[in-house]
């Protein structure tokens, strides 16, 4: 018995050590990255352009309301920047829509639908996961350009809306749902459209949000395509118009209103996730496996 003790003394000292060093490693993770967040704060609320090095990182040195105030009037009217803004929020409302939508419904086929093939196309539609997008972006633009809808929403934003990562969440969450719940409804009457929309999808809410903040947050961030797709000024999204508060070559970057740029850029990312936060948790912590 005595040894029998000692080892589940070791046991249990050897677990709170784990808990102990997980608990170090994040709270090292959480400073790093959180204190690129928090100069970004500091920075806005402050009136010199510059950034000196190391960085002032005292929040009450040289920082005031009247100053974030002042940046944030002069960034807002900087030229068209609600109407870039606008463009932003629009473009990313629509890809997560069809993204979203599409990911669902090519999702319940791989989950549900029996037909030949269906399981090496599944594997082809993650292959191009791995394709990364300025191998392909060349085509795309090349194919927009053909439909001549350089500078429109339209050529902005089909172009990402299939998704695969929504299509592989999507199935993996449709799996999980018992077969015998539609079954069921299959036997109350319902057709398969109605089976899908009543039952199946209202079920899928954590996946759903899952996909809905992946592909928000990349449409949103998306500098390249708009770069590529964009030649008019009043199609820009903000990715974009950050760089116009660099100096005419470059070298000056007015500091303080890009930092304001980018606390205006974060509070959708951030609203999208409070209002899907707890749907997401569950989604990305679902068992992908049947």
């Amino acid at each position: 018995m005595f040894k029998s003790g000692r080892i589940k003394k070791n046991i249990n000292v050897g677990e709170a050590a784990k808990t102990y060093l997980i608990y170090a490693i994040s709270i090292i993770l959480a400073i790093v990255y959180l204190v690129p967040f928090y100069w970004t704060v500091i920075k806005a609320f402050r009136n010199s352009i510059f950034a000196n090095f190391p960085p002032n990182m005292d929040p009450l040195s040289q920082t005031s309301i009247s100053y974030f105030i002042t940046n944030l009037r002069t960034v807002w009217g900087f030229g068209d920047f609600p109407l870039w803004y606008f463009n932003s929020v629009f473009v990313s409302i629509c890809v997560v829509a069809g993204s979203v939508f599409v990911g669902m419904l090519a999702g319940y086929a791989f989950a549900r639908l029996r037909f030949p093939g269906r399981d090496y196309l599944f594997y082809a539609v993650l292959a191009t996961l791995m394709i990364p997008f300025p191998v392909i972006s060349i085509a795309s633009y090349v194919f927009m350009l053909d439909l001549n809808w350089l500078s429109t929403y339209q050529g902005l934003i089909l172009p990402q809306i299939a998704s695969a990562l929504d299509v592989f969440i999507m199935r993996q969450y449709f799996l999980t749902i018992p077969e015998e719940v539609e079954l069921a409804a299959k036997i109350d009457g319902m057709r398969p459209w109605q089976i899908f929309f009543r039952v199946s999808a209202p079920m899928a809410k954590p996946a759903i949000a899952a996909a809905t903040i992946f592909s928000f947050i990349g449409s949103w961030n998306n500098f390249l395509w708009p770069l590529m797709e964009v030649h008019s000024l009043n199609m820009f999204t903000l990715p974009l118009v950050l760089n116009f508060f660099k100096g005419a070559n470059g070298t000056q970057i007015y500091w303080n209103q890009m930092m304001t740029v980018n606390i205006l850029t974060m509070i959708p990312t951030i609203v999208i996730f409070i209002v899907f936060e707890k749907y997401f948790i569950s989604g990305i912590s679902m068992n992908y496996y049947r």
